[in-house]
């Protein structure tokens, strides 16, 4: 909707004539919904920022793909039809698996043919279908090590469906690997399959938690960092915190403001291999002790170095037969230390 002063509504998204975002349009409840009954839709404007402290109203987390781009893309956009059809596929060869399952005969009868013996006699009557006299002479029932005579012109054949499909699971794999390229994440990942060889797991892996980092480092910049930086605008505000410089410089406040948002690491397939790279990038200078502590084990190096720190101060006082790797030398080393 386009405003006569030249501003614009997209979306719920508010737009001056340079494009800039100042405001939001947020709905009591979905422009679609039909919960609670009668209940009046109505739209509230809210600035993208406090006029006043210059922080963020609103933090509306997208991943602008292109310029002009106001709204997202949900992530399965690119694959979310092809994911409905192989649920559907995987339906039906459910389906037709139950269907094989069950043990079919077709009894195939000549004109004029009729059956005075028919199969219900060796059933117990209990047992039995409640069929009316005309439905029987044109039934039949099986029942356990049943031997019974067929009529002059009857013949009797049984049902070999060919589901399910033998190329299922190929198919399967196929459709996989098409949806895990659009993704950016190797089937493997995808499917949480590692039958390859360490080579190939770890390639998969790697490739995975590229795509993984980068949107990572992108909610770590578009939520968490200005979270953290609210949290600390009114932490120093109210004096909670002592911030030097916070508010009359914009250097230092963005200095103050600094975080390093490590998150979960990407795990290990062969655990001594990993450290045994690690160490070696470290000592050849190609990493460092913290980049190496989060990327195999998610946590801060610093902290690492103050536990361990405090292990080993109380650790001095105890006897040496409970020191693993500790000889005689080493303890007198370390109490003088």
């Amino acid at each position: 909707m386009e405003l006569s002063d030249g501003r614009a509504i997209r979306n719920g998204v508010e737009t001056d004539p340079n494009g800039k975002v100042i405001a939001y349009w947020i709905s009591n409840k979905h422009p679609n919904s039909t919960i609670p009954q009668g209940h009046i839709t109505q739209w509230a404007r809210v600035e993208a920022q406090n006029p006043v402290s210059g922080l963020p109203n609103v933090l509306f987390v997208m991943d602008a793909e292109r310029a002009e781009q106001y709204r997202g893309v949900p992530y399965l956009a690119p694959v979310i039809e092809q994911v409905k059809q192989m649920d559907r596929y995987a339906e039906a060869e459910i389906a037709a698996a139950i269907i094989n399952s069950f043990f079919a005969a077709f009894i195939t009868r000549k004109e004029g043919a009729k059956n005075e013996i028919p199969f219900t006699n060796p059933i117990p009557e209990s047992e039995q279908l409640k069929l009316s006299p005309e439905e029987r002479l044109s039934s039949y029932e099986l029942g356990p090590g049943t031997i019974n005579m067929l009529a002059e012109g009857e013949e009797v054949t049984f049902g070999d469906p060919t589901h399910p499909n033998a190329g299922f699971d190929s198919f399967t794999k196929v459709m996989a690997q098409l949806a895990g390229a659009a993704l950016d994440m190797p089937y493997e990942v995808l499917l949480s399959v590692f039958n390859s060889s360490y080579s190939a797991s770890r390639a998969a892996l790697l490739q995975a938690w590229r795509s993984f980092r980068d949107r990572r480092d992108w909610f770590s910049h578009d939520f968490c960092q200005p979270v953290y930086e609210t949290w600390l605008f009114e932490a120093v505000a109210t004096g909670r915190i002592k911030a030097p410089g916070f508010f009359n410089d914009p250097v230092m406040r963005k200095l103050w403001s600094q975080a390093i948002w490590i998150g979960p690491s990407p795990g290990q397939i062969d655990p001594e291999k990993e450290v045994d790279a690690a160490v070696k990038r470290i000592n050849n200078g190609f990493s460092t002790h913290e980049r190496e502590t989060a990327e195999l084990t998610g946590m801060d190096w610093d902290s690492n170095i103050d536990v361990l720190t405090r292990e080993w101060e109380a650790r001095r006082d105890l006897p040496q037969a409970h020191i693993p790797g500790m000889k005689g030398g080493d303890k007198q080393n370390a109490k003088t230390d």
